[in-house]
């Protein structure tokens, strides 16, 4: 059986494509065209729902002593993936699902989720992200398409959404060298160690 635990970072790759719903598209991927994709200057989605994702990213990921979803480019990558390999269904879905945060917002606080402090933004996700991940049903993980298939949330389109946001920052180059970074311990107290790859591996061997 499968060991659920061992998941690379090709794995999470495809669940990203399967969270777009990329279908066919899929043949069409790869890590390198989205880089690219995610490089330009200009968002595909326009400027307002680009800087509504951007925020609930950050908010999601912030930055902290190591990179955030804005510096691994987390937004744009979503960005990439929505307009060049989502389904038209998963499309409006993960869309949706920021368009009823800043309802949210400007109904709460009478301004957009995008215009709001950090401090606003965070109190206001908290309480929507707990109603709309509580689950309707549950599957236990007993192999890895079970694992990756996930549970059935209240609102899938943030679910997806959320998921999207995490897993394109663990699968980024800042995180696996800055987050994802495995010290050893406990262990023989030994003052000087190198670090290299073997006392420090970055991404728990992922690549």
């Amino acid at each position: 059986m499968t060991n659920p635990m061992l998941i690379d970072r090709r794995t999470l790759i495809e669940r990203a494509l399967m969270l777009v719903g990329a279908g066919a598209a899929a043949s069409t991927f790869s890590v390198s065209a989205l880089a690219a994709a995610a490089t330009r200057t200009k968002p595909y989605l326009d400027s307002s729902t680009f800087a509504l994702l951007t925020a609930v990213a950050d908010t999601i990921v912030p930055r902290t002593d190591t990179a955030g979803a804005i510096d691994a480019k987390v937004p744009a990558s979503i960005d990439a993936l929505l307009v060049n390999w989502a389904s038209g269904e998963r499309r409006y879905q993960i869309t949706e699902a920021l368009a009823e945060i800043d309802s949210l917002a400007r109904t709460a606080l009478g301004k957009g989720f995008a215009q709001l402090s950090a401090t606003e933004r965070l109190a206001l996700l908290k309480g929507h992200d707990a109603a709309a991940l509580k689950t309707t049903a549950s599957q236990a993980p007993r192999s890895i398409k079970n694992l990756m298939a996930g549970p059935a949330f209240v609102n899938p389109g943030y679910g997806k959404l959320k998921e999207l946001i995490v897993l394109l920052y663990y699968v980024s180059e800042p995180a696996l060298t800055q987050e994802l970074s495995y010290i050893h311990a406990p262990g023989e107290w030994q003052p000087s160690i190198p670090v290299t790859s073997e006392t420090r591996p970055a991404a728990g061997g992922m690549f």
